[in-house]
C-alpha cells in the first residue's frame, strides 16, 4: 500500500476538509524553542525537511537565514495554496514540494533536521517500518528527527492512526 493509497489527502484539501489546521505553529515545537535546553539540541543551520506540512506554519517558524526549510505534501491542492500564500518563501529561505515522502529526492548529505508533527499518525501501521527507514536514509549522520507521538491511545481505524509506545 502506498501512502497515496492510505487516505485521500488531494480530497480532502480541495474540499477544505483540514479540520487539524490550527492557524499557528504547533505549540510542542515552539514549546522546544522556549526552552534553553532543548533549543540547544536543534540544528540551527543546515537544510530542514516538514512532511505533511499542511498550511505550513512549522515551515516558516523554523526557517531562520541560516536553516533552509522544506515544506512536502503529497497534496497538490495544498501545495498550490502553500505557494499563493507565501509568495516571500524564497526571499525568508524557505520553500515548498509537492511529493511522496517515500520516493522524494532527498538533498545530498541529506537534512540536518525533520519535524515529524502527527505526520506518523497519519500513517497507517503497515507504513510504519517504511517511514522509519525512510528518515533514516534522509536525515544526516548527525542530523536531528523531531517527531510528535500522537494520539498515544488504542482507538481504531484514522487519521489519525493510533500510536503506542511499541508502534
Amino acid at each position: 500500500m502506498s501512502q497515496e493509497e492510505s487516505t485521500d489527502w488531494e480530497k480532502r484539501w480541495q474540499e477544505g476538509n483540514t479540520q487539524w489546521d490550527a492557524g499557528k505553529p504547533s505549540p510542542a515545537l515552539t514549546a522546544l524553542f522556549e526552552n534553553e535546553e532543548t533549543r540547544s539540541l536543534i540544528p540551527e543551520h543546515g537544510q530542514g525537511l516538514v512532511p505533511g506540512c499542511g498550511s505550513g506554519y512549522d515551515v516558516v517558524f523554523l526557517a531562520n537565514e541560516k536553516r533552509h526549510v522544506t515544506g512536502m505534501d503529497l497534496s497538490k491542492t495544498c501545495v498550490d495554496l502553500l505557494v499563493k500564500n507565501h509568495p516571500n518563501a524564497t526571499a525568508n529561505n524557505y520553500d515548498f514540494m509537492c511529493a511522496d515522502f517515500y520516493k522524494f529526492d532527498a538533498p545530498n548529505g541529506g537534512y540536518d533536521l525533520a519535524y515529524d508533527y502527527t505526520f506518523l499518525c497519519a500513517m497507517p501501521l503497515n507504513l510504519r517500518p517504511n517511514w522509519a527507514s525512510r528518515y533514516s536514509e534522509i536525515i544526516k549522520k548527525d542530523g536531528v528527527l523531531i517527531t510528535l507521538m500522537y494520539p498515544i491511545d488504542e482507538h481504531e481505524g484514522g487519521p489519525p492512526f493510533a500510536v503506542n509506545e511499541q508502534l
